[in-house]
């Protein structure tokens, strides 16, 4: 999408590309961003949440780059001290490590009226949020470039590089809004991908009240998910990653 709005679209709009980094995205997706700017060219500015502890104050950002990129979830544990835990009732995850990050940045630049380009493809219409006109949202691979996931395979098939990573595996692998069986396919091959979780499960997972709070659905917690892909047979057939919602369990920042 980024690609082709600067190649068509660059002479009618002046753009941004801007990256946040949760400090929980695979390394093979720091390398394919870094790889958007050494083989495209594209200038695209990395930005980390910056938390404000005992403030009224949402994330804003700082400017990273590859190298200095936050790789051990260090974003993610200090939103966790404010925020606590995110899960299907509290998903402020999105919220305060990519959208307000990205609209820290952007006000930092003096940008306040602008078009937000979001990736998603014509053949996802579940995942094109209401209301998005009005809050200037925009999806050219449904209305500029329309594009479905076959066309997206093989344009990719052409370039110089790739992503590569599986499906069932995408950019946060243990995020909490993956179905059950792609988190314990996931955690059957990478068990050491729930470590994270399972640390702040165990350090902020407790409130004075008693009451305790976890990542995943039906109360479920990260060591739970690696307990059940534990006791599966190897040879279990799981879905077809590509099935069901696929990406459309990754988080949306807009």
């Amino acid at each position: 999408m980024a690609k082709r709005l600067r190649a068509e679209a660059s002479d009618i709009y002046e753009m941004v590309f801007v990256f946040a980094n949760t400090g929980l995205e695979r390394e093979e997706t720091l390398v394919f961003v870094d790889r958007l700017r050494s083989v495209w060219g594209m200038n695209i500015v990395w930005v980390e949440a910056v938390v404000h502890h005992d403030q009224r104050l949402g994330c804003t950002h700082r400017i990273v780059d590859f190298e200095s990129a936050s790789r051990k979830g260090e974003p993610f544990e200090e939103m966790i001290k404010k925020y606590g835990i995110p899960n299907k009732m509290y998903p402020h995850c999105t919220r305060e490590l990519k959208l307000n990050p990205i609209r820290s940045y952007m006000a930092s630049i003096g940008w306040a009226d602008y078009f937000t380009a979001v990736g998603i493809r014509a053949d996802e219409p579940k995942r094109i949020r209401a209301g998005a006109e009005a809050d200037r949202i925009i999806y050219p691979l449904v209305t500029m470039f329309p594009t479905d996931k076959p066309g997206i395979n093989d344009w990719w098939e052409d370039q110089p590089f790739r992503l590569g990573l599986m499906e069932h595996e995408g950019n946060c692998e243990s995020c909490w809004k993956k179905s059950l069986s792609k988190l314990v396919r996931i955690a059957k091959d990478r068990p050491q991908a729930f470590e994270f979780m399972a640390r702040m499960e165990a350090t902020y997972g407790t409130y004075q009240d008693g009451n305790t709070r976890t990542f995943f659905r039906e109360r479920r917690s990260a060591n739970d998910i690696v307990s059940i892909a534990d006791l599966l047979n190897p040879s279990l057939r799981f879905d077809n990653p590509d099935e069901n919602s696929g990406c459309s369990e990754s988080c949306e920042a807009f």
